[in-house]
């Protein structure tokens, strides 16, 4: 959607993006197990699966460190002309949107949970779609956030066909007092919100054997399969699902010390191994793939932990714009 077709809240188009991150909570939302029964079925004709890669993160520069044009350097070399206008292409954003969970229940706690989504995700989708920032962010930032025309929230509002959201895990949100009249510092603590998480790093020291025995990512992605297609069936037009990474690779915050793959890499001499998450989920996009419980010697049974999927995902808040 752009300026020449108004958004529609029943037709924005939401692609998931998903991260493995091993965050979890406690929950008790939905019957016990529902989720193993997940299907291709259960989506759209037209859906969307597939596994995704950044570039940066797996070929790096086209020329440092001994690398090459790619396929996409030479794509980008010989057709210069090829446009969205040619290709029949769709103009979209990719927005990073953790879920924030309260760090406790308390109303100043649930309130920085709210706030800390308004300066990740609401930041740019309340612009998108009603054409301004954030209640909590005026508030907060004061004159320091511009103020838009009239004419550039007539431009801004609706100017896209599509809206991916990418998202690794939830985050606890613990509110942060406020100072009356304090200088301003940087937009990195204008919400008042202190974040925590947890992020389980990899042990190379583990043999390769058990490690391509992943349960803990098939269990997470089944997860958020059943919460992707409930919030289909309750009107969200969710038009896409892709898992990040199909391979470990260099992570931002991280560098090496995370593996989100599908496929295991061995960073010395660079063999890439399939994981047992990898036939799975080519197995269930083909419509093969049967119910499967993640075994209990991974430590963590599904009778007392729920991934954050369970709980609250990030497209759920997402559809908060789309009016469901």
């Amino acid at each position: 959607m752009s300026n020449r077709t108004k958004f529609n809240r029943n037709t924005l188009g939401l692609v998931i993006f998903l991260h493995l991150d091993l965050t979890m909570f406690k929950s008790t939302q939905g019957p016990l197990n529902e989720y193993l029964n997940v299907r291709r079925s259960d989506f759209p004709d037209d859906f969307l699966f597939g596994a995704s890669t950044s570039a940066a993160q797996i070929e790096g520069s086209t020329k440092s460190g001994g690398k090459g044009p790619s396929a996409w350097d030479q794509f980008i070399r010989e057709f210069p002309g090829c446009n969205m206008a040619t290709q029949g292409g769709q103009i979209g954003i990719s927005h990073v949107a953790q879920y924030f969970e309260p760090y406790s229940n308390t109303s100043l706690d649930e309130e920085a949970s709210k706030r800390a989504i308004d300066f990740e995700l609401g930041w740019f989708m309340e612009p998108l779609v009603r054409g301004d920032y954030p209640e909590s962010m005026r508030r907060l930032v004061k004159d320091r956030l511009p103020v838009f025309t009239a004419e550039e929230k007539e431009l801004v509002k609706g100017s896209f066909d599509f809206i991916a959201i990418s998202y690794y895990s939830s985050r606890y949100a613990k509110d942060i007092p406020t100072t009356p009249n304090a200088a301003p510092v940087s937009y990195m603590v204008d919400s008042n919100v202190n974040v925590t998480g947890y992020t389980e790093k990899s042990n190379d020291n583990i043999p390769i054997s058990q490690t391509l025995k992943d349960d803990i990512r098939i269990d997470f992605v089944q997860k958020h399969l059943y919460q992707t297609q409930t919030a289909i069936k309750n009107g969200v037009n969710v038009k896409g699902y892709f898992y990040y990474s199909l391979i470990d690779s260099f992570e931002w915050g991280e560098g090496y010390t995370v593996r989100y793959g599908l496929y295991h890499v061995d960073f010395k001499n660079l063999t890439r191994s399939p994981k047992e998450s990898a036939k799975w989920y080519h197995d269930f996009i083909k419509g093969r793939a049967v119910a499967k419980a993640m075994s209990k010697d991974g430590g963590m049974g599904d009778d007392d932990v729920e991934l954050a999927a369970e709980k609250d995902s990030a497209f759920r808040r997402a559809a908060r714009w789309c009016g469901t």
